[in-house]
């Protein structure tokens, strides 16, 4: 099958096809999908990137992508990551023309617009796009639309991981930018502990997903930026699933411990456990932070 990102990580020297692995046989979606990993670099990918396009999102029914009937539902699935991401870059955004890309149904924009001194987003999903336009807020179906070149800020929060060209996208969106404003992407990475040092299968069953095109470590992610012309970048381990959650995978196989197992929860407790997963670079989230 044709894979553009494979291409692109050979191209950048990230990978090279002799270091090219099967690493699982499918992903939870699909069966024809292998998920492969390069063992140079730890990057790991999906064995197709062709069967993704912006159709796939374009047609999806509504909020049923996020698993609810209807915005507020979609709002609630969440809550938690969007208030986290609203603490942690409420300061750059902050009377700043700010952008942010995939924005799903939009609750970052509840959060963050009172700061911004405008905002703007992508979304490539009609039902959310035309909801979120009615709200009020302007939002674009594509990158390329979006008819700006003086963005300050731009967020990427799980999204990147999408793009099946992601070098081109990135480039795209440097374009749209003001000379020094900040790209801020979060995205999944390829360390992950369950992964890198649990090895679990349950969680490998679960998490590979025929969407997410490329799980990033550090360097990867930093060469693709430095590739489309982003400079200053700094990259931070985030920790966004706790010890609960990954207590409940060890014990039922199964995601939502965080929830089922939430008395589990504390401030202190799970401070600690990322940051000790950020000691030893195997958390689950990366956060890169780069200029234009």
């Amino acid at each position: 099958m044709t894979n553009l990102i494979r291409t692109q990580l050979n191209s950048l020297g990230i990978c090279d096809e002799s270091s090219i692995a099967p690493y699982y046989p499918r992903v939870r979606d699909r069966d024809d999908i292998e998920v492969l990993k390069c063992n140079k670099s730890g990057v790991i990918f999906l064995s197709s990137s062709n069967h993704m396009n912006l159709n796939h999102y374009e047609e999806k029914d509504n909020f049923k992508y996020w698993g609810a009937e209807d915005r507020l539902n979609a709002l609630k699935a969440c809550s938690e990551d969007n208030e986290r991401r609203t603490q942690q870059f409420k300061n750059i955004v902050t009377r700043k023309k700010w952008l942010d890309v995939g924005t799903g149904a939009g609750g970052i924009l509840d959060l963050l617009t009172q700061y911004a001194a405008s905002t703007y987003a992508v979304e490539p999903q009609t039902a959310s796009r035309n909801v979120l336009n009615d709200m009020g807020y302007t939002v674009f179906e594509t990158i390329d639309s979006v008819p700006f070149d003086d963005i300050d800020i731009v967020t990427l929060f799980h999204v990147f991981e999408h793009f099946t060209a992601p070098l081109e996208s990135l480039k795209t969106i440097h374009s749209k930018m003001n000379k020094g404003g900040k790209i801020v992407l979060e995205v999944p990475h390829a360390n992950d502990f369950l992964l890198s040092k649990l090895n679990l299968e349950s969680f490998k069953a679960f998490t590979f997903w025929s969407e997410h095109l490329i799980l990033h470590t550090r360097n990867s992610l930093k060469i693709f930026l430095e590739q489309a012309g982003f400079k200053d970048i700094t990259i931070s381990g985030f920790q966004r699933y706790p010890l609960a959650n990954h207590l409940y995978w060890l014990s039922r196989s199964k995601p939502g411990g965080h929830n089922e197992w939430a008395q589990l929860r504390t401030t202190e407790l799970e401070s600690a456990y990322a940051n000790m997963l950020a000691g030893i670079d195997a958390t689950d989230t990366l956060i890169a932070v780069a200029s234009a």
